[in-house]
């Protein structure tokens, strides 16, 4: 007897109840092919806001950062030959989620309706009488194209386009696709998930009168770091995809657009693409470095990475936040200062109004938007953490900074800000906020990549990092033929990384960012 879909998705499902009334939102998001910066807005608003996270393997952990703290993250990735989770129970996940979370995101690479059972998953959570919103993302096909430099569509070269899945290329799947369509000219044809199936699809599309001539690429990685494309012809490209060793994730192209990339090609050809960098990071806060070495095509990661707690003793913050009236103005440098302040200012039972006479001074817009988040609007922002940005407001400070002055700060030797606040005639109170400790959870997996040889450079943008660094790898990045070159700062930097052992090969001519990252580029 058949039954429609809903209904055999019913069965697979637990009976609605009074509860399932009050369950929350499923939203279906698409994470886009990998770079974060193609995360749309309306994705990482939510998963700021979400409860649970069920997430592919293949999002990213820059793009999981973005789950606030606190949320409850579940892998339910499915990958070849590795960890596999069922679709069936996937749809459980959702449903159960859904009924004791008010905020759920189903985190799915690319976008979720192509090539992505999205539409399944919809179908599922709807039959249950559970509420969906779906949420785009950038499909593999454009993301990838884009950054290889590849228009699949072209006026007078290919005015159409169509994805088909590398798994409609078998035996099994063959006779879904229609294969003289396919191979007619004026057309690009994109195809996912192709590597195992390369050899199958290029013989269908000649043996149906596609030219072995045609234009091919085969796109591995798409749109991050470590992107790799190849271009052969259509008849030679099994064989080309098997001498670069292609592995997925991958897709290919098919049709004389190819040909532009010759002329378009960009994101492969910054001055440090697919250079594998590790900063070595000496505070939580993600570092402006390996931003700009992104942006130049590295793989950056950086290590180690860090979770705020609270100081050692408390009572020092307790006493300054319990006379927070003595004070003028607190002054911060940092987001995970301002979060610290108000985890105690709550621990000691107290709220906003206890800063009712209070001025506050935020270096940098992350962390004024910090105090934002908790209801604060700061009363100056500077526009950099640095020292020398408190002379940018010298003439509003000096007339306002005139009596006393809570700094309150993360653990670590004294703050030069402290030093060009007193500098405006204020009197300025030291007290820690909070303090940072190495995560574990992220030591093995940095630990690997650097015996394994896949760290090309260390980079040491302070003596701090060098001595952070090496108490957490320094058994690990120069035990093998492969161990990464280092770069540091200046010769300060430099001294302190020789006299931990290390030989290093890179020095910047003056200690700032530009002359560091112009000497690695050299």
């Amino acid at each position: 007897m058949w039954h429609s879909p809903e209904r055999r998705l019913a069965d697979l499902i637990i009976p609605r109840t009074s509860l399932q009334q009050r369950a929350g939102t499923v939203h279906l998001v698409g994470a886009g092919p990998g770079d974060p910066g193609l995360l749309t807005l309306r994705a990482a608003r939510l998963l700021r806001r979400a409860d649970v996270v069920l997430h592919d393997s293949l999002v990213g952990a820059d793009i999981l950062r973005l789950v606030r703290a606190g949320a409850e993250t579940i892998d339910v990735g499915k990958r070849c030959g590795g960890h596999r989770t069922d679709q069936d129970d996937i749809n459980r996940l959702l449903i159960d989620a859904a009924l004791r979370a008010r905020t759920v995101v189903r985190l799915k690479g690319g976008d979720p309706f192509v090539f992505g059972r999205g539409g399944e998953e919809a179908v599922a959570v709807r039959a249950a009488g559970i509420r969906c919103e779906i949420v785009p993302g950038i499909t593999a096909a454009l993301g990838a194209a884009a950054y290889a430099g590849i228009p699949l569509t072209q006026r007078g070269v290919s005015s159409a386009v169509t994805f088909v899945t590398g798994h409609g290329c078998t035996e099994a799947g063959a006779a879904q696709v229609d294969w003289q369509q396919h191979a007619q000219p004026h057309q690009t044809l994109v195809v996912y998930m192709g590597v195992k199936s390369v050899g199958a699809f290029a013989s269908r599309l000649i043996a149906a009168g596609r030219s072995p001539a045609t234009p091919a690429a085969a796109i591995e990685r798409g749109t991050q770091p470590g992107q790799r494309t190849i271009v052969a012809t259509l008849g030679e490209l099994d064989a080309a995809t098997a001498a670069a060793a292609i592995t997925g994730p991958a897709l290919f192209i098919i049709g004389e657009v190819v040909a532009l990339r010759s002329r378009i090609a960009w994101f492969e050809r910054r001055p440090l693409h697919g250079l594998r960098v590790l900063v070595a990071r000496s505070r939580p806060q993600p570092s402006r470095l390996a931003r700009r070495l992104a942006r130049l095509g590295a793989d950056v990661i950086e290590a180690p990475e860090f979770e705020m707690l609270p100081p050692v003793h408390t009572d020092p913050l307790d006493d300054a936040l319990l006379h927070t009236h003595d004070y003028d103005w607190l002054a911060f440098t940092d987001a995970a200062a301002v979060d610290a302040c108000w985890d105690a200012v709550h621990r000691l039972g107290r709220d906003t109004r206890s800063f009712a006479h209070t001025r506050f001074l935020a270096f940098g817009t992350a962390t004024a938007a910090a105090l934002a988040r908790h209801g604060v609007r700061a009363d100056i922002t500077t526009s950099t953490y640095a020292p020398w940005s408190v002379a940018a407001h010298r003439e509003e400070l000096v007339q306002s900074l005139s009596s006393r002055l809570l700094f309150l700060r993360a653990e670590g030797p004294a703050s030069p800000v402290a030093a060009a606040l007193r500098d405006t005639g204020a009197r300025v109170d030291e007290v820690v906020a909070c303090r940072a400790a190495a995560r574990s959870d992220q030591h093995d997996a940095v630990r690997d990549r650097l015996l394994d040889g896949r760290v090309d450079v260390v980079v040491f943008a302070s003596s701090n990092s060098v001595r952070i660094f090496q108490d957490s790898y320094g058994d690990s990045h120069g035990a093998s033929a492969g161990a990464p070159r280092i770069a540091a700062i200046g010769p300060a930097t430099a001294a302190a990384a020789a006299a931990r052992g290390l030989t290093v090969d890179v020095v910047a001519a003056h200690a700032t960012f530009a002359s560091l990252i112009r000497a690695i580029r050299d």
